[in-house]
């Protein structure tokens, strides 16, 4: 039996699942000192289980895929002693989630390294769950249509760990985006970008030159924000999970009401930006995103310079962050020429700095300069990598 606050988000993005944590309960909490996460793996956090920290990484953490409430951990390599753990565990349990009549669901991930396959060891852990519920006289029922509670179930290392999922869904579900464009970035992906680049809101200008469906513009400000991770109505299974749910339903404002952010979008398809508008706005932050449509080369370095300056904003520093066309996005045999010409554009802001996540080899040639950063960080299943420039 464990009690933990798990994170798990994409491979590599530990530190700053970690960083945006801290970053949130300093706001959040005085008196809560935040300790040193176990890492399991390269986008999986382990901290010790507080229903506040709980609360608050369900409602607002942006750049992790899944917040757990792990409960139970096992060794066993085999079915049965897995089955066995589990159900002793279960049990004994005193924690308030295990309710008379609770429907619930289990979702493996990653699994494959165990000896038995995935719906085997879902098999195992949903009768353990059972039977162990039943020998406290407490009666479970398995729902995968209608679940009150999602478990999830993964294994880490040489452990399968059995956890229940706080929000539901993926995080990356936050209920704004009414449409998308062709291959569009995961919203907590966006949100690792905003991250990794080091966006000081009070300061600097946020400009995406190829803004899409608005996701990485949407992300920045609501980080710069500290808003809620959901629109309304959705709301994370957590309201329903004791002790957590009181956390859960606490006022749900701003964290960081105090930050207005500028952020400029930009996107030449005209089909987009009726589609970004639209997120903007259901996204609640379309008063701090000024959006415009054409070709990211129109866009003259000294214009947005200026309009820095009369948002009182530092215009000799900013900050361009885009995830370029690349692979389905991108006509083979244009992506030289075209990442060159961004390239040489970004040279026209000295002073600022521009990132990029893209998954195509000849971006870095082409674009001109070497990079400060160079990290390994995929998108879906395209290997990337995270480019980060001092212009």
């Amino acid at each position: 039996m464990i009690d933990q606050l798990r994170l798990i988000g994409v491979p590599g993005t530990n530190k700053v699942m970690a960083g945006e944590l801290s970053r949130l309960s300093q706001r959040a909490f005085a008196d809560l000192r935040l300790p040193e996460p176990k890492k399991e793996g390269l986008g999986a956090l382990a901290y010790p289980f507080d229903p506040r920290l709980a609360g608050l990484a369900v409602r607002y953490h942006r750049t992790s895929t899944r917040v757990l409430w792990g409960l139970y951990r096992s060794a066993a390599q085999r079915l049965e002693p897995l089955y066995q753990e589990l159900a002793d565990a279960v049990a004994v349990e005193q924690r308030p989630w295990l309710q008379e009549g609770t429907r619930f669901s289990i979702a493996p991930f990653n699994l494959e390294p165990f000896a038995a396959g995935a719906r085997q060891v879902v098999g195992a852990a949903k009768n353990a769950l059972i039977e162990g519920a039943a020998r406290r006289g407490v009666g479970l029922v398995l729902d995968p249509d209608d679940p009150q509670l999602r478990f999830d179930l993964r294994l880490h290392g040489d452990a399968v760990v059995l956890s229940l999922d706080l929000a539901g869904r993926p995080l990356n579900q936050r209920g704004y985006r009414s449409e998308t464009g062709v291959a569009p970035l995961r919203e907590n992906l966006a949100a690792v970008l905003v991250m990794l680049a080091r966006h000081d809101a009070r300061r600097q200008v946020l400009l995406d030159p190829m803004a899409g469906s608005g996701t990485i513009a949407i992300e920045a400000a609501c980080m710069a924000r500290g808003r809620p991770v959901w629109v309304e109505p959705r709301r994370p299974a957590a309201e329903e999970i004791e002790p957590v749910a009181g956390y859960c339903q606490q006022p749900t404002g701003a964290l960081f009401a105090d930050t207005r952010p500028l952020v400029l979008a930009n996107e030449l398809d005209p089909q987009l930006g009726p589609v970004a508008r639209r997120n903007m706005a259901n996204a609640g932050v379309e008063r701090y995103i000024r959006f415009s449509q054409g070709d990211f080369r129109a866009l003259v370095p000294d214009r947005v310079r200026a309009i820095a300056a009369e948002a009182g904003f530092d215009p000799g520093q900013g900050l361009i962050l885009s995830n370029p066309p690349y692979g389905e996005r991108l006509s083979p045999g244009l992506s030289v020429g075209f990442y060159r010409d961004l390239g040489a554009w970004c040279a026209g802001f000295p002073g600022w700095r521009a990132a990029f996540l893209v998954a195509n080899p000849e971006f870095e040639a082409a674009f001109g300069s070497r990079p400060r950063i160079k990290k390994p960080l995929n998108n879906g299943p395209l290997r990337g990598y995270f480019y980060l420039y001092d212009l």
